[in-house]
């Protein structure tokens, strides 16, 4: 199943990665206008403010593996890590590109939403990756269903 999802990934200026545009920083580049990546960068869509500013705050779960690489405080998609490392040359240090925490981050912005008066959920799955919904699907779709009024199977 996950090997399906990977083969049917569709590439290019309109999915994924998408456009990009250049930039005097590092590493050279900047989201662009299409494609899957570029719809969540911030210069398009600032989902901290925004879900924290939503007036009827519905609960939020947060289903995530632990051994995730791509969202990650240490993620190998993030070359201001990967500068980190040596291994994406020219990275210009922390002061100018620090790596980017995910999952601190994306805590934060959850305990913001918390805190005005909305209410989330982390489940971290064992031994599980980017993927929890192919990789554990039961646990998911359990997570998925504890929202609602539907009884897990």
């Amino acid at each position: 199943m996950l090997l399906d999802s990977l083969l049917s990934t569709a590439t290019g200026d309109d999915n994924y990665p998408g456009t990009s545009v250049p930039s005097e920083n590092w590493p050279g580049m900047a989201p662009g206008e299409r494609g899957v990546l570029n719809a969540l960068a911030p210069t398009w869509f600032r989902v901290a403010d925004e879900l924290v500013a939503v007036p009827d705050k519905p609960p939020i779960t947060w289903v995530r593996g632990d051994a995730d690489v791509i969202v990650s405080d240490t993620s190998l998609f993030d070359l201001a890590y990967l500068g980190s490392l040596g291994v994406a040359p020219g990275w210009p240090g922390d002061e100018v590109c620090p790596p980017q925490p995910m999952v601190g981050q994306t805590r934060a912005v959850l305990e913001r939403y918390a805190a005005a008066g909305g209410a989330y959920h982390e489940v971290v799955l064992p031994d599980c990756g980017h993927s929890p919904h192919l990789e554990r699907p039961a646990e998911f779709v359990a997570e998925l269903l504890a929202l609602t009024d539907v009884p897990a199977i």
